[in-house]
């Protein structure tokens, strides 16, 4: 489903990621482990498109379902399926967790944003209890739980993570998990950067560890 061939890339001048290579199958949830500085990170983003493989690496390249992807637009890679949640900055602080959803899905028609949000408050029905509220009168959890409504809204086939469960209590870490071994079950593809291996447990399908901007093992 998902292939990453030869990345070489960073941020300026500074190489974070070195010939680095791997495949994910569909239904797949993969781990990307490692320590600090690792590369965990960047390969998200450049699968995502936000960094581009380093001119120099003329062979990277980024293929999802046999289509080259590398570099593509946010808003193609949206709707190719692909969808990324940052580890910070990853929902709108002066909108209601309503509007959030509605933003999200500003890419489609009005009639059909609404049923996307609907679908969401089916998925999270939490969110739906909070619907009214910012940002600003939510936990952390709570936060986080949004920020995965707003990868929801695109019924995603791939989902990038980037440490989803950071600073979520033990309620809402539950509900995510469960909400990913849900959507597991139906197909969609997880990459997923998280330090918090016990969360996960047995979804985890492969992981892949890196060091120094290579892989150490998969």
């Amino acid at each position: 489903m998902l292939k990453a061939e030869h990345i070489t890339t960073g941020y300026g001048k500074k190489q974070i990621l070195t010939d680095v290579s791997f495949s994910v199958d569909k239904g797949d949830v993969v781990l990307l482990s490692g320590g600090n500085g690792s590369g965990k990170s960047t390969v998200l983003k450049v699968t995502y498109g936000l960094l581009k493989p380093w001119l120099s690496a003329s062979e990277g390249k980024i293929v999802f379902e046999g289509k080259n992807i590398t570099a593509l637009l946010v808003s193609t890679m949206i709707r190719q399926g692909i969808v990324y949640m940052p580890q910070k900055k990853n929902v709108f602080d002066d909108f209601s967790v309503e509007e959030n959803l509605l933003t999200s899905a500003g890419i489609y028609s009005k009639a059909e944003a609404q049923e996307r949000v609907d679908k969401v408050f089916e998925i999270l029905p939490k969110l739906k209890t909070m619907r009214k509220h910012t940002p600003f009168k939510m936990s952390g959890g709570e936060r986080q739980l949004l920020a995965f409504g707003n990868v929801l809204i695109h019924s995603p086939k791939l989902v990038l993570l980037d440490e989803p469960f950071a600073g979520v209590d033990a309620d809402n870490s539950m509900i995510l998990r469960n909400c990913i071994a849900d959507l597991q079950k139906r197909g969609v593809t997880f990459v997923i950067v998280e330090h918090k291996r016990q969360l996960l447990g047995d979804l985890v399908s492969k992981e892949i560890e890196l060091e120094l901007g290579t892989i150490k093992l998969i």
